[in-house]
């Protein structure tokens, strides 16, 4: 990581300034190595979150949504509530055989076999309703796949175009949720921390998660929004997957 002399933006992996283009090679023989310089203040941290906060928080009813979507599809990619029918045409064919078993070994009175198949006519009937049922509800589970995902890539657009408009930033952009920058403003003041990478650090151990679930989290909505056609809106991390406060209500149908 190095600091820029210029601006004092954090760098990795670049030989120019993201934020003001000043040259990182130029060095002089007196001039200190600038990856040795030391972070920025926390006072420069909570300054530059709290403009990041000012920013993104007229959209927090599109990250709402934008998670919203993702729980909904979480919940249909499990087939949603497809499976209930299942139980019912597994019965139907256990006790479709258990009747032809019956008929074949042994001989039964013309009494009891009109009963019988009655009996095999009733759960013939429902077995037909479940299947209907079963084939219906997949094509209900597909339709709202369809319905969520494109909603989901829509916000991913929008809050990929806020992060746009801000510029360069001192934070990745999936950090971006309004409720994820001010926990880590209030872990920055709390003076726990020295640095952004630290309180990034504090947020993860006080939620209780790991980075490694965040890859894989955001790995999926990645693949979601590549099968949907969509490669370049990014992707975000959402306020309740750090436990913090989410409106839990459905975003209000247009």
């Amino acid at each position: 990581m190095i600091t820029c002399r210029e601006c004092g933006y954090r760098n990795e992996g670049r030989k120019t300034c993201k934020r003001c283009g000043a040259s990182l090679d130029a060095k002089t023989p007196d001039d200190a190595d600038l990856a040795d310089l030391p972070d920025i203040t926390r006072y420069e941290i909570n300054k530059e979150l709290k403009k990041m906060l000012k920013h993104f928080t007229p959209m927090e009813p599109q990250f709402n949504e934008y998670e919203y979507c993702n729980q909904k599809l979480d919940f249909f990619s499990k087939w949603g509530y497809v499976p209930t029918a299942i139980p019912f045409v597994g019965i139907f064919f256990i006790g479709s055989m258990i009747l032809l078993s019956v008929f074949t070994v042994f001989k039964v009175s013309l009494k009891l076999y009109n009963g019988l198949l009655l009996w095999y006519a009733m759960y013939f009937a429902l077995g037909i309703y479940c299947i209907v049922a079963f084939c219906k509800s997949l094509k209900e589970n597909r339709k709202n796949i369809r319905k969520y995902l494109g909603r989901e890539v829509e916000l991913a657009k929008q809050l990929t175009n806020a992060v746009n408009d801000y510029g360069p930033m001192i934070i990745d952009e999936k950090y971006t949720d309004p409720r994820i920058l001010e926990r880590l403003m209030i872990i920055n003041r709390s003076g726990r921390t020295d640095t952004l990478e630290q309180a990034i650090d504090m947020l993860y151990h006080e939620s209780g998660k790991t980075k490694e679930e965040a890859q894989k989290y955001l790995d999926k909505l990645v693949s979601r929004q590549a099968e949907f056609g969509e490669t370049n809106a990014k992707v975000f991390c959402s306020a309740n997957f750090f436990g913090l406060y989410h409106k839990d209500q459905e975003p209000l149908k247009k």
